[in-house]
């Protein structure tokens, strides 16, 4: 049995809500209008993934950040021009140059043609979506600026595309570099042991182990995008010494955004709170923002209540507090989120920066240990031809 949230008019045209659990959508609308009820909208509290967008399978070859960019600058763009949630869809399941993100498009059109929201659409196909931009959308749909969260969205992915583009080449020099070394450091003893003996410790030792470090760091990779383990991906992401700058000032930028966007909207600032640590994707910041949230409810300033949000950087805790007194606070948000997401692509050119240097740094140590161990092993082959 699923459980469903509905809306739904009665014979007088008034309008309901509440839930009511069927095993199907059918079976909900059917079991409403045996009530007389006549549902409006029809939401399934914990959509059931789609199978072959969340296996591990999935997990581990992730669409690009460029085509998650393109879905949704695409989809904001068609939502502007005035067209419906499902003929947006449909037609983006046309236009997308995944074949993943258009067969999700296309089965996506055919619930959202019977009113249920996007985001409840999107948390289906886990391995696609990363849940911060699930809870992006969420917020979008809820504050009435669906386009422009989807529009935050596609150029938060188009940032990661363009860093991506740039550590390419890094990533295969790391490689290339540590390939050779394996391959050429025992290469002199070819010289008193022969061909044979260097191709069976090729293919039996080095290649093999080449091959399973490989496979390894793909696989943690793919795991740590899980849900099981997407808050320890979240973690660790904003915690390296470089990366980790460039991930946690684009979650700070998420949070202050949709923060904005509940403003906008004239929400209530504890709600506000609650659905901007939701967007984070990030535990700690979610934490704080739930913690913040009781804190307003119970009357609390927003100055005091933020304290409990520790990612937000100071300077922002402190423009919040002094926007709540002024009563300037969306305006302030704004700033604040121009200034993160100013920190965030400065924090960009520094990974590429800083990656760039270490790559040359990391091969130049690589290469003086592998000449060092290939001199060893051309010594012991003269010793070893020589008879000693």
């Amino acid at each position: 049995m699923a459980r469903f949230q509905y809306q739904a008019r009665d014979r007088d045209g008034v309008l309901r809500s509440g839930r009511i659990e069927a095993d199907d959508r059918a079976s909900a609308a059917r079991s409403l209008r045996e009530r007389d009820l006549f549902p409006v909208r029809l939401t399934e509290d914990h959509p059931r993934p789609a199978g072959w967008a969340s296996g591990l399978q999935a997990y581990l070859s992730p669409v690009p950040p460029a085509r998650l960019s393109q879905f949704f600058l695409q989809l904001a763009s068609l939502l502007r021009s005035g067209v419906t949630a499902h003929d947006a869809m449909r037609e983006l399941s046309g236009l997308i140059s995944d074949g993943r993100l258009g067969r999700a498009a296309d089965e996506m059109a055919a619930r959202l043609a019977e009113g249920e929201a996007i985001a409840d659409q999107l948390v289906r196909y886990p391995a696609l979506f990363p849940e911060y931009a699930v809870n992006v959308v969420r917020a979008g749909e809820q504050f009435g600026g669906l386009p422009q969260a989807l529009q935050g969205l596609a150029e938060q992915f188009e940032s990661e595309a363009i860093i991506e583009g740039r550590l390419r080449w890094v990533r295969w020099y790391y490689g290339a570099t540590l390939v050779l070394a394996a391959l050429v450091a025992p290469f002199p003893l070819m010289v008193a042991r022969g061909f044979g003996w260097y191709a069976r410790l090729a293919a039996t030792r080095l290649l093999p182990g080449i091959l399973v470090a490989f496979l390894v760091v793909w696989l943690i990779r793919g795991a740590l995008r899980t849900p099981a383990l997407r808050d320890l991906y979240a973690r660790i992401s904003c915690g390296l010494p470089v990366v980790g700058s460039a991930a946690r000032w684009a979650m700070i930028a998420r949070t202050l955004d949709t923060l904005e966007l509940s403003q906008q909207a004239g929400v209530t600032l504890d709600r506000g709170l609650q659905m901007a640590g939701e967007a984070s994707g990030h535990p700690v910041m979610r934490r704080g923002a739930t913690r913040a949230s009781e804190r307003v409810r119970r009357g609390e300033s927003l100055g005091q209540a933020t304290s409990e949000m520790e990612m937000l950087p100071r300077r922002v805790r402190e423009m919040l507090a002094g926007a709540e007194r002024s009563g300037d606070l969306e305006r302030v948000l704004s700033a604040a989120r121009a200034w993160a997401e100013e920190r965030r692509d400065a924090a960009l050119g520094t990974v590429v920066a800083g990656f760039s240097g270490g790559a040359l740094v990391l091969a130049g140590i690589v290469t003086l240990v592998a000449l060092a161990i290939a001199w060893r092993n051309f010594y012991e082959a003269l010793f070893e031809r020589a008879g000693v």
